[in-house]
C-alpha cells in the first residue's frame, strides 16, 4: 500500500472529466484507489464519490493505492489530478 498527498492545481478543481478520467484510470488498474479530503472517504471507481469530496483548486487530497501495479496507479492519479484533464 502506498499513499500520497496531492494538491490539486486544476483551475476548476476535480470536476466531472477529471473524476471521469480517475474512473477510467481505475478501471484500466488491478489496485484499489480510495481519495481522502477532510476526513471523507471516495472511491476511485466511484463518479459521485469523487464529486461530494468537494475538492477544489488548491484542495489537499491523500490517495491511497492498494494492490498490484500501484505505483503506476498512482503516478496516473497524480498526473490527472495536476493537469486537470487537459482543461
Amino acid at each position: 500500500m502506498i499513499s500520497k498527498e496531492i494538491e490539486i492545481k486544476a483551475p476548476h478543481g476535480l470536476h466531472l472529466r477529471v473524476a471521469a478520467r480517475i474512473v477510467k484510470a481505475n478501471q484500466d488498474s488491478k489496485a484499489k484507489i480510495i481519495f481522502t479530503k477532510d476526513g471523507q472517504q471516495a472511491d476511485a471507481s466511484s463518479i459521485l464519490e469523487l464529486l461530494l469530496l468537494g475538492a477544489g483548486e488548491n484542495s489537499r487530497i491523500q490517495v491511497t493505492v492498494e494492490g498490484e501495479g500501484e505505483q503506476k496507479a498512482i503516478e496516473q492519479v497524480s498526473e490527472i489530478l495536476i493537469d486537470g484533464a487537459g482543461i
